[in-house]
């Protein structure tokens, strides 16, 4: 074939540019000259004679059949392990092999469809490297994500001898990570950012770095987190450290050139594994679609007779389920609230009257049930379940793994879009009723096709079905144009958007420039890092002239200059304060920063208590994030309920002030306090349905409040580190260290002070419910552990064999780690005798 030299010439230009940005070395590329006419090039492609004369640039090729792997270096064990699930590669993945070099180090973003087998190719890349004695990381955006991978690889890989590790907060030991102790680490974006800031060595050992769901940098709350990431991994190519990059997206839009900015190559796949009939189930009962065959139009007679009940979604939804259960399918049903999910799930079990999944009823941990809990097993007695973040973690779990098991008698999920992120649950067909995030924000194409990604399941049926419930006119026209035939959103950075604070990227920069702390790093070096970004590389290509505003930079080093993070020398260089480094290594906002200052500063050290710590880290942006349930119309309950509460726990009137900062209103001040009440309730040892009932005694949610007080707890114990180190800066001498390692284990478990020892070595292994139970039974010391019988252990976690082999385990190691302490304390030299 031949190309126009017209396209040839941007194509070159543009990737010399991009190239030239990433090695510091700006080029822009100009042609000036006439041509006449349709002037074309010949496509040239590497043939016979070119690999006879570079042979070490043919590269290997695979085939569908999976055995071909063993081709390319893949050993006959590890083969077998992918074979069982994945009986053959797709054309997906065969064309990341043969032709991008996925397992030559080629840098690449994958956009492809959900269940279009990408995830595959990230983990190609990373066992390449693992067998070539390199590390790999993967990145992704959930901490959800990262425990299912993480039984994924280990159930995959272990046998083989990789060594899988995780990430996500701050109870995790990264002591492997640091050491290089690994071969596969599993982090998310937030955990990473902190950790390369901190300890950049750990990117100069990583081979590969797979960074997962990275349509996330266009994310309004994140993208500008991840974007520093991919930046930081940029510019680290300055220095000739320059792991391979895969970035693995949903479908997107354009991508306005995320590749080029990244020196990747695109693959781009809009085929799905399993064909989709995609459209809208109207008022009357009949099916407006567009047909996977033929990818044009049509349009079902009446399926279903709506059923006259509630006048709401399900009238259609039940006769709707009824006929797909009827056909033997698996239906996900995604619900815009929390609420609405165990709604439907409670009205669909009444309605179709299911066998119980007594598998998954048998595997739910009975310790320290949530209201959610309880709606959980009357529904699973049904034949149903519900997914949403008020069950617990394991809760979760055993839903997604009923829900893809072979045979199993759960038909029926109804979820929230956490089940549609990364997660693998796909269904025969999803029912999706209503698209508005709360707050009305409506869902953007792509949060949609990534919800009808989950219809279709490979090797069970032939192809998938998704119905978005559209019962009006008005509503048929606008799902119709706008979603079922609309082309997901382009892809754009969030680096230059208001809410992204220049502050908290200079701090960063400045960590990342090592020289910081001695020299100081110019204006001009700082500009040159935040133009390396993805959102300076989209401005420059709709402007060449675009620059970084130098004005904003300068105001934002005068604030940080102003709040005591930075200072500029006599060279004009800036250098960063223990606060400024502390921002920047925690990856903590620069608003947080202030904020704990003015918390904290005017304390006495012994007024800073866990109450103290955990209250001050409410005022955090990171907090404020975080939603919670409140009845907004109770003007004289709530507002004074929860500051009180915490004065009673000796929390200083200056950190109850300090609420009043920086809110949008007097809703936001309620907030704080509730959530600080919320996080020491939690670690009360109290049962979860008290705490909710506690939580939720005016009103605000229905249904419990397990979800928001669980993420309260863990959002606290991410920033609580940072906010006790905020304490130490400003009260030289005080050492916090023990007892916040002891808090943020309270704040992760949910646990009380006795259990601390026990969770330190047990970890996810026991569940909340268990550590409380073992500690009203007073089990939670080594003595006591050895002493008590199998019958009393085995009656505080479920009778679970496996948990108590883990807890007499644990009581000899707590016992071991004691005895060396105490031996470690006892001094070397005897007293000095003249």
């Amino acid at each position: 074939g031949k190309l126009p030299i017209y396209r040839l010439l941007d194509y070159v230009t543009g990737r010399v540019t991009a190239a030239a940005h990433q090695i510091g070395r700006p080029q822009n590329p100009t042609f000036r000259g006439t041509m006449d006419g349709a002037v074309t090039w010949p496509i040239f492609v590497p043939g016979a004679r070119y690999f006879a004369a570079f042979p070490d640039r043919a590269p290997a090729k695979v085939a569908s059949d999976i055995r071909s792997l063993e081709t390319v270096g893949f050993p006959a064990a590890l083969v077998d392990a992918w074979a069982a699930p994945i009986p053959s590669l797709n054309a997906l993945q065969v064309e990341a092999i043969n032709d991008f070099g996925v397992l030559d180090g080629q840098h690449l973003v994958v956009s492809a469809p959900t269940s279009s087998g990408k995830t595959m190719v990230g983990e190609l890349a990373a066992l390449r490297n693992v067998l070539d004695r390199k590390r790999a990381i993967f990145l992704l955006p959930l901490k959800a994500l990262v425990a299912d991978k993480r039984r994924h690889f280990q159930a995959t890989y272990s046998s083989f001898g990789v060594r899988t590790i995780e990430a996500t907060g701050e109870t995790d030991d990264i002591t492997p990570l640091l050491r290089g102790q690994y071969d596969i680490a599993l982090l998310t974006y937030e955990k990473f950012a902190a950790v390369a800031l901190t300890f950049p060595h750990v990117l100069r050992q990583a081979g590969v770095i797979v960074v997962d769901e990275a349509q996330m940098i266009a994310d309004e709350g994140r993208g500008a987190n991840l974007e520093f990431i991919l930046t930081l991994i940029r510019m680290q190519r300055r220095i000739d450290v320059e792991p391979q990059i895969i970035a693995l997206s949903a479908v997107i839009g354009d991508t306005n050139g995320l590749e080029r900015w990244l020196g990747a190559r695109l693959l781009r796949r809009n085929e799905r594994p399993v064909p989709l009939d995609e459209g809208l189930m109207l008022a009357d009962g009949s099916f407006r679609f567009i047909h996977s065959q033929t990818g044009k139009e049509s349009r079902s007679p009446p399926i279903i007779r709506r059923y006259f009940g509630k006048g709401s979604s399900q009238d259609w939804i039940i006769p709707l389920v009824q006929k797909l259960v009827g056909e033997g399918q698996q239906i996900i049903v995604f619900r815009e609230q929390k609420g609405e999910t165990r709604g439907c799930a409670r009205y669909l079990g009444d309605a179709l009257g299911l066998p119980p999944v007594s598998d998954a009823l048998a595997q739910l941990p009975a310790g320290d049930p949530s209201q959610a809990s309880q709606d959980l097993r009357r529904v699973l007695g049904q034949g149903v379940a519900f997914h949403n973040a008020d069950l617990e973690p394991e809760e979760r779990r055993i839903v997604e793994e009923e829900f893809r098991k072979a045979g199993s008698a759960l038909r029926i999920i109804a979820a929230t879009t956490t089940l549609a992120m990364g997660v693998n649950t796909p269904a025969s067909s999803v029912i999706i009723a209503g698209l508005e995030h709360p707050g009305d924000k409506p869902y953007s194409v792509a949060e949609y096709k990534n919800l009808v990604g989950r219809a279709g399941r490979l090797g069970f049926a032939e192809k998938g079905t998704s119905y978005l419930l559209a019962t009006d006119p008005r509503t048929e026209f606008d799902f119709w144009s706008r979603y079922v035939t609309g082309a997901p959103e382009d892809l754009f950075s969030r680096f230059l958007d208001k809410g992204t604070d220049p502050r908290s990227l200079v701090v960063r920069v400045l960590v990342a420039a090592r020289r910081a702390s001695v020299e100081g790093v110019s204006a001009d070096e700082i500009i040159d890092f935040l133009e390396a970004s993805f959102g300076a590389f989209q401005a420059t290509a709709q402007s060449s002239n675009w620059r970084w505003s130098r004005d904003d930079l300068v105001e934002a080093l005068g604030d940080l200059e102003h709040h005591q993070l930075i200072e500029v020398n006599d060279r004009g260089n800036y250098y960063l304060l223990p606060l400024g480094r502390l921002a920047g290594e925690s990856a903590t906002e620069v608003g947080s920063i202030i904020r704990l200052v003015e918390s904290v500063s005017g304390l006495t050290p012994d007024q800073i208590t866990d109450p103290a710590l955990i209250s001050a880290s409410q005022s955090t942006v990171e907090l404020d994030q975080v939603l919670f349930p409140m009845n907004k119309k109770s003007t004289q309950k709530e507002p004074y309920l929860w500051p009180n509460e915490l004065r009673q726990q000796g929390v200083a009137q200056r950190i109850l002030s300090a609420f009043q900062r920086f809110a949008v209103d007097s809703h936001q001040v309620t907030l704080r306090a509730k959530k600080a009440v919320a996080c020491l309730l939690y670690i009360s040892g109290r049962p979860m349905q008290d705490v909710e009932h506690t939580m939720t005694q005016f009103g605000g949610a229905f249904g419990g409040a397990a979800g928001p007080v669980r993420s309260a707890a863990a959002r606290t114990a991410d920033v609580l580190p940072t906010a006790a180190r905020v304490a130490e800066i400003l009260h030289p001498g005080l050492d916090l260290g023990d007892r916040v390692s002891r808090l943020t284990l309270r704040l992760t478990y949910g646990i009380p002070g006795a259990a601390v020892d026990l969770a330190r070595d047990a970890g996810t292994h026991l569940l909340r419910g268990d550590y409380t139970r073992l500690a009203q039974q007073e089990l939670c010391e080594p003595a006591a552990i050895r002493m008590a019988t199998d019958a009393a252990l085995l009656a505080c976690i479920d009778g679970d064999a496996g948990k108590l082999r883990i807890i007499r385990n644990a009581a000899e190691t707590i016992a071991d780690r004691r005895e060396r302490a105490t031996i470690a304390a006892r001094p070397v030299l005897e007293p000095y005798v003249a």
